[in-house]
């Protein structure tokens, strides 16, 4: 799951925008009156600050962690900086500058229009133009076209698609997103994997589709009007929508449409599957099977045996560990606030949660299915990709790959994987994509 980015606490949204930055005093305003209280340590008004669908994503106890992050990589705070304000996408987002003890960064602060906060990043310095790294191996732009597309019937989402310039009835793949509020390349700092996947795989002759996620583009209304969440209104109804509008698409073979699920878009491969009877097979890239309590317990105790522990300790683990034993005894009802429960989670979702077995469901599906995996990937581990194997041992159509030097973004890095690893800019692996583009053009 990718709710581990830079700090374990930190909703990212990133968003490119020009060097002509236009000042908006009111937003600059109110991103530096909750720094302050930031390093003031005052939580509660600094919590009160996000939006509810932001929320979702992490109590304020977990948010209370970002200070002891900070100090710890950065030492004691020196000065706060100017701050700057722009408008991109529907949103506000402000850059301020901060000063430590051990180095600079920017708190890159994003608001909507109701004053609430739908993203609080701490953004590293960034590199030299020497050292950026170039295109990668795989793009060819010169072998396809991109389309802006929408479709969607409730839920109208924004997307690409990409098509090869030359020929016609191309095979199609569908690009499902992990957790959180994700564009539709999937943005993670400097990183864009799925822009990456369906660029690369277009440049071999197959189409790909990738789109916002629904709780990117409508996570404000989300979290006001819909009480009954779950995995299947966050991830499965969009796909198929997606896979209905390639329907109707004339340069796309309608017999060769695919699905590729990273991380909680794997984690819901089963249950695509069982929806999506039309689709000529699945691609598991990096996808959990375990329990999204466990995953979560996990991530914390992992993080807390590296250098940067980001300053969870045993009694944060004493905490989580409590929240997660509160959802496996069932330890709640429907009215039950979700700011008391793991994650900050709905009760719905979370009973959808403890009610779904992807390894059970997984067996009964008989299409071609590419599961891939990096081993360097500690959000979903290798020892899960083995249960993908023996869940699927009886599905001559699976097929599996481990990458020794990847991470969960399938990006190439070396030693023990980190948070801090998702800032640096990379491309998804060579290897990868020719894996991908083999697979799809074999079926």
């Amino acid at each position: 799951m990718k709710k581990i980015i830079l700090f374990l606490i930190v909703v990212i949204l990133s968003f490119e925008h020009s060097l002509a930055l236009q000042i908006d005093k009111t937003w600059a305003v109110k991103a530096r009156e909750f720094i302050k209280k930031y390093y003031d340590l005052d939580f509660e008004f600094c919590y009160k600050q996000f939006d509810e669908s932001v929320k979702k994503s992490f109590s304020i106890d977990m948010f209370k962690q970002a200070y002891s992050q900070t100090e710890f990589r950065y030492g004691k705070l020196i000065d706060i900086g100017e701050t700057e304000a722009f408008d991109a996408k529907g949103y506000h987002i402000t850059g301020t500058q901060v000063k430590h003890e051990k180095g600079s960064f920017t708190i890159e602060i994003t608001y909507g229009d109701n004053g609430k906060i739908f993203g609080f990043y701490f953004k590293p310095p960034k590199p030299e133009k020497s050292e950026e790294p170039k295109s990668p191996n795989y793009l060819n732009s010169e072998e396809f076209t991109t389309q802006n597309i929408e479709f969607g019937s409730q839920f109208k989402l924004k997307g690409k698609l990409t098509i090869p310039k030359e020929g016609t009835n191309f095979p199609v793949l569908i690009l499902v997103h992990g957790s959180g509020p994700n564009d539709m390349d999937e943005t993670i700092g400097p990183n864009k994997p799925f822009r990456d996947i369906a660029e690369g795989l277009s440049s071999l002759g197959i189409a790909v589709l990738r789109y916002n996620k629904r709780t990117y583009q409508y996570g404000a209304s989300i979290s006001q009007n819909d009480t009954n969440f779950t995995l299947t209104d966050e991830v499965v109804n969009d796909v198929e929508e997606a896979l209905n509008y390639l329907l109707t698409q004339p340069q796309i073979n309608k017999e060769r449409i695919f699905v590729l699920g990273h991380s909680l878009g794997g984690y819901s491969i089963p249950l695509i599957a069982q929806r999506l009877n039309h689709a000529a097979g699945f691609i598991i890239f990096a996808g959990s099977n375990q329990p999204l309590e466990d995953k979560i317990v996990d991530q914390y105790e992992y993080i807390s045996k590296l250098k940067n522990n980001q300053g969870i300790n045993e009694d944060i683990l004493r905490v989580v560990n409590n929240l997660r034993n509160k959802i496996k005894n069932r330890d709640f009802n429907d009215q039950t606030p979700r700011d008391s429960l793991l994650m900050g989670i709905s009760p719905i979702y979370w009973r959808f949660l403890l009610d779904y077995k992807p390894l059970e469901i997984i067996k009964k599906i008989d299409k071609p299915i590419l599961v891939l995996q990096g081993a360097r990937d500690y959000q979903v581990t290798v020892s899960e990709f083995e249960l993908w194997k023996q869940s699927l041992a009886n599905n001559p159509k699976a097929r599996f790959e481990l990458y020794e030097d990847l991470n969960h973004l399938f990006i190439t890095g070396e030693g023990m994987a980190t948070p801090e690893e998702y800032m640096e800019k990379g491309f998804v692996a060579d290897k990868v994509i020719k894996d991908i583009g083999l697979w799809i053009k074999s079926h």
